[in-house]
């Protein structure tokens, strides 16, 4: 700690503090312009100065000096007041008096600033410029009249998003926020509007619809991406009018401009019934006693294990574990799975085949009544566990690794606040960045190596990455107790260097500087994304990943850690809840002859005419027809089974399919939890009124009575409690805090993987089928006024030279044919995309991709102009 004075107060502060952040602990104000927490210090406005001892005679910014032994700060003086007077003159000289239409009204910082400073004129002169205001640039319009040039939007945009679409223009006076005099091409995230203190950058969506003082705030969970950000709703008259994160204010595109879908006009509002093959609108009552009559003659003369439920990765906890517990306790039946099987469950069977299933020790019982969504149970002395969630690392660490090898991931479009964490990282001059994927990404001009494999190589590429490891480490010992590492080195016998290169495509050197890297690295990370865990063998490039952190891995070092993207804003949470086939709750063992069919499986069945196939689905949510492999095959099954049941917020193509569509509540009209990818609990409170739709637990609850079932479905907090008490993991978890809580003892089997090419077929092109970052899923595709703005279509991005070869120019539409189907789709030129590569979105009901796809995310392809 360090003494000091400030105002004659004696203070002590931790070392490494700033002067202003040490005032603002102790509640002595300074004024400021364009320090914010969220960001390092600026030092351009030169408000905040104040008078040191000992120090140099002239004023010095509080936001950029460090406290020290002794130092007595003076914050306010004639001779303090007389430069912040002159300093706010210089910013007003040129400001628009606009403040009566300026939607900053309210929450402006330099109107407090000015109130507080007492600056009651400036009688200045100079140059007027020309206003130059923005109103081309989606969601965001500029004014650069109002701008006081603090530097707020520039350094969170290049420094935190990493987007660089907005910077000053011109120099001294005459300097002006711009983007080269064009409308924004951005990531749009928004970011720039809520850090900046007046209102030079407006947010259109809220542009004229209130004051800010006429809001009611709640603070929510976003339910965009696995990224676990919480943010503030501001709402008024039963809307919501804006979204703003006052903490961190990042926020990505889908979660700062994503909220108009709650109102998209497409929002189912009635329960739906279909008669003749049209549907009619129906009752509550009307429809829930159908599905329970159906399902109750179902089971009664087929048994239960013919009804089958598919679980939702967007629906709460809560919901998710009513869903399994009507299953299991009240159709006696383990036939349930959730789409996470095609992606992240993928993930978690290869890190179980190396780390284990999750075990937990030495959980007891709170002493105390649990707080809502507070977990009943509380780590014990001495509780430990073991298993593959103690691998699994936390975001707010990953700035603490020293290494990242990124593999198979568009980070920033999968999950936005895994990116900016791996921006803190590179914060760290001694931290390394690896990044391996077919195309280019925003990450390469960060990149330290870039690996730029052959789609469908990875498993290979890692193969040459262990045989060049080993050969330059042959006495490595793993940081942890791990089986079977020489067993391990003799799969590689037969493997070469030089056969690797040929099959990837990546130089022998870069494999061999990347095995360097990573022998040196004290607390390596490793980060993978869905277009790995996608292909048909994701779970056997898991299973690499996971022997790789065996073998380099530091688990216990902050950072160290592996991070597989889970999507959706509940991916992890549906597994945890136990919508599995072959888990309960909290990872709970099923014996191999109780378990249900995973949902590929199910799909085989209806195909075959198995008798064990389903007689009667029932989806949560989840549009299958559009996110998984083989569209019209998967079509094709769907409308094989009798009784199709969908809660669904919208008439998606697979509830189109349905004979009873019940229409649910969405995140902003609810309330319950979800658990992010890294394991945080966030939770949904209740800002709009549901308007005849009901949330996911209540109408399952409500089915369960019609069928005699007891699920106990009072209320998501009851529920939550409920479903805690079967998870040990969550010991201890409340909202915003992530898990486990107790100690981890992290041991291994070194597990050989298939050394093989994930991509057959010889069509000259190969596809892939990915992420576009203003989109979560296909939800966001029905809000007109959202992020469908952005990407309000799906195009595809080819190579400059392919498209020059096919006659293709910008804008051209271009026939993708495979062996599964034909789709047309505009092509975008993009010089990230290699020779021979192109990519396609999977968000959008048109084009429909997946009806190239058989059971990957890759497939090759032959393009010809449309």
């Amino acid at each position: 700690m360090v003494n000091l004075t400030i105002d004659g107060r004696a203070i002590q502060a931790p070392k490494g503090k700033t002067i202003l952040e040490v005032a603002d602990a102790n509640g002595i104000f300074i004024p400021r312009l364009c320090y914010h927490p969220a960001l390092k210090p600026i030092g351009a406005c030169r408000i905040c100065v104040v008078e040191v001892k000992p120090g140099p005679p002239r004023p010095i910014p509080a936001c950029a000096t460090p406290v020290t032994e002794g130092m007595e700060v003076n914050t306010t003086s004639e001779r303090l007041q007389q430069i912040r007077d002159e300093l706010m003159k210089l910013v007003l000289i040129n400001h628009a008096m606009e403040c009566p239409i300026c939607d900053k009204g309210g929450e402006c910082e330099l109107q407090d600033l000015t109130h507080a400073l007492a600056v009651e004129k400036v009688d200045l002169e100079a140059v007027k410029l020309a206003p130059n205001p923005d109103y081309e640039s989606l969601f965001v319009e500029r004014h650069p009249d109002r701008c006081v040039t603090c530097g707020r939007c520039v350094h969170i945009c290049r420094d935190h998003v990493g987007a660089m679409g907005i910077n000053f223009m011109q120099r001294g006076y005459f300097t002006e926020l711009g983007s080269g005099a064009l409308p924004l091409d951005c990531e749009f995230c928004g970011s720039c509007i809520d850090i900046c203190p007046v209102g030079a950058l407006i947010n259109k969506l809220w542009k004229y619809r209130a004051r800010a003082w006429e809001v009611e705030k709640t603070e929510t969970a976003c339910p965009f991406c696995g990224g676990g950000c919480t943010y503030e709703l501001h709402t008024r008259d039963g809307r919501i009018l804006r979204v703003r994160n006052e903490e961190s204010i990042l926020l990505c595109s889908r979660g700062r401009f994503g909220f108009p879908v709650v109102e998209a006009p497409d929002r189912l509002k009635t329960p739906l019934i279909k008669e003749n093959s049209n549907f009619r609108e129906a009752t509550w009552d009307e429809a829930l006693d159908l599905v329970a009559a159906k399902f109750k003659e179902i089971a009664e003369s087929a048994g239960p294990n013919a009804i089958y439920g598919v679980g939702s990765a967007r629906a709460t906890n809560e919901a998710n574990y009513l869903f399994q517990k009507f299953f299991r306790q009240g159709l006696g039946s383990n036939q349930l799975d959730n789409p996470g099987r095609y992606t992240y469950i993928q993930a978690l069977r290869g890190l179980a085949a190396v780390f284990g299933a999750p075990q937990v020790s030495g959980v007891e019982a709170a002493t105390t009544p649990p707080q809502p969504y507070q977990s009943p149970l509380t780590p014990g002395e001495g509780a430990q566990g073991s298993g593959f969630p103690f691998v699994l690392g936390h975001f707010e660490d990953l700035p603490k690794a020293d290494l990242a090898l990124v593999l198979g991931a568009d980070v920033t479009p999968e999950m936005p606040p895994l990116g900016w964490k791996l921006l803190r990282a590179l914060d760290n001059e001694n931290f390394r960045l690896v990044l391996a994927n077919p195309r280019g990404t925003k990450f390469d001009r960060y990149a330290h190596l870039s690996l730029r494999y052959k789609p469908g190589t990875e498993r290979i590429l890692l193969a040459g990455l262990f045989k060049a490891f080993l050969a330059a480490n042959p006495d490595w010992t793993p940081a942890v107790s791990a089986k079977g590492l020489e067993d391990f080195k003799e799969s590689f016998k037969k493997v070469t260097l030089k056969d690797v290169a040929a099959k990837t495509g990546v130089d022998e050197t870069l494999i061999q500087e990347t095995a360097a890297l990573l022998a040196q690295a004290q607390a390596p990370a490793i980060i993978c994304g869905t277009e790995l865990l996608a292909q048909d063998k994701g779970e056997q490039n898991a299973l690499a990943l996971a022997d790789l952190f065996l073998l380099i891995g530091k688990p216990g070092t902050p950072g160290s850690a592996l991070y597989p993207v889970a999507e959706k804003n509940n991916t992890r949470g549906v597994c945890e809840a136990g919508v599995m086939a072959e888990h309960l709750p909290g990872y709970g063992h099923l014996e191999k002859a109780a378990r249900g069919l995973p949902l590929p499986e199910m799909l085989d069945k209806l195909e075959a005419k198995d008798e064990a196939a389903p007689q009667a689905l029932y989806l949560l949510g989840g549009d299958l027809l559009r996110m998984v492999p083989h569209r019209s095959r998967t079509e094709k099954l769907l409308k094989k089974v009798p009784f199709l049941v969908v809660q669904d917020a919208f008439l998606t193509d697979t509830a189109k399919l349905a004979q009873v569509v019940l229409p649910v509540a969405v995140h902003a009209e609810q309330e319950g939890t979800f658990i992010s990818s890294d394991g945080t609990l966030g939770v949904l409170a209740q800002a709009l009124s549901t308007n005849g739709v009901r949330p996911d637990w209540q109408i399952i609850g409500q089915l369960g009575e019609r069928l005699g079932y007891k699920l106990g479905a009072s209320h998501p907090k009851q529920i939550f409690r409920e479903l805690a008490k079967t998870s040990p993991l969550w010991a201890g978890l409340g909202p915003k805090g992530s898990y486990p809580l107790m100690p981890g003892e992290v041991t291994g089997t070194f597990v050989p993987f298939e050394v093989d090419l994930s991509l057959p077929g010889r069509r000259p092109y190969t596809l892939i089928v990915g992420k576009a970052l203003n989109h979560s899923g296909s939800f966001t595709t029905h809000g007109p006024e959202g992020t469908l703005k952005v990407t309000p279509r799906a195009e595809m991005l080819i190579n400059p030279d392919d498209a020059k070869n096919l006659g293709l120019t910008d804008g051209d539409p271009a026939k993708i044919t495979s062996s599964q189907g034909e789709i047309s789709a505009p092509v975008v030129l993009a010089p990230e995309m290699p020779p021979g590569v192109v990519f396609l979105p999977e968000h959008f009901a048109a084009p429909p991709v997946h009806l190239l796809t058989l059971n990957s995310n890759l497939v090759r392809v032959t393009i010809q102009k449309g």
